[in-house]
């Protein structure tokens, strides 16, 4: 899937807006440079595993990431990427 810029306004931007935060801006910026597990992107940030793992939930239910189970060396893991580079919010009346 290439990566795209997406430009949301109405309901759709609130929920955008309300979902990025600090935390899953920085997943995004990780997740733009190569394709990471949960446990990785945890590891990363120094946060827990469970926490960013709500985070990117979020993320992948927007839309804005996507993620693919795979086989690691200690059964199976989530693998995410990001599927956007740009996002625009439209302030409309």
């Amino acid at each position: 899937m290439a990566l795209r810029e997406i430009a949301v306004s109405g309901e759709r931007a609130l929920e955008i807006s309300e979902a990025l935060n600090s935390v899953s801006l920085r997943i995004l910026r990780l997740l733009l440079k190569e394709r990471l597990d949960v446990s990785t992107v945890a590891e990363r940030l120094g946060m827990s595993e469970a926490y960013v793992s709500e985070q990117i939930q979020n993320l992948e239910k927007l839309g804005l990431i996507r993620a693919n189970y795979e086989r690691g060396k200690r059964g199976v893991r989530k693998v995410c990427e990001t599927v956007v580079t740009k996002i625009t919010i439209i302030i409309e009346p």
